[in-house]
């Protein structure tokens, strides 16, 4: 079951730069990729875009807080960005290497993932919690990193 992805529109009050227009494409284009500010930045100066580092950072923040973009912290305290699931949809769960910190959006048997996150978000309000935004990250050794040296 493919991922439900909400549209990549510049929210209201936001300018449409070259730049902001760049970082929406290059999520369109990838939707199952994780992305840092690094990453973007790079891939901006790819398309000959030397955009500020803070300029990149406020961007990628902005279209978080819009809700086009799901923000998360690996462990070594580096911001990653992914394409938010579509209003109402489920959040996407994602393997992080301990080794090379590479996030990986765990697509693969949806219905499973996906039934398994809404019994933990029913048991979460039968206990009285509200308004809950469910995140999962599993952690470990990707199998480029499990594999020993050849």
């Amino acid at each position: 079951m493919p991922i439900a992805h909400a549209p990549l529109t510049l929210p209201a009050g936001m300018r449409s730069t070259r730049a902001s227009q760049a970082v929406l494409a290059l999520f369109a284009t990838q939707p199952d990729a994780v992305y840092s500010e690094a990453d973007v930045e790079r891939s901006l100066q790819a398309q000959g875009l030397h955009v500020n580092r803070v300029t990149v950072y406020r961007l990628l923040n902005k279209l978080h807080a819009a809700g086009l973009l799901q923000r998360s912290v690996d462990a070594e305290r580096i911001a990653r960005y992914m394409r938010a699931p579509a209003e109402g949809g489920a959040a996407v769960p994602r393997f992080e290497c301990d080794g090379c910190h590479q996030q990986i959006r765990l697509a693969g048997h949806q219905d499973r993932l996906q039934s398994a996150l809404r019994a933990l978000r029913q048991e979460l309000q039968a206990a009285g919690h509200e308004a809950l935004q469910l995140e999962l990250a599993v952690r470990g050794r990707c199998a480029g990193c499990a594999q020993p040296s050849a």
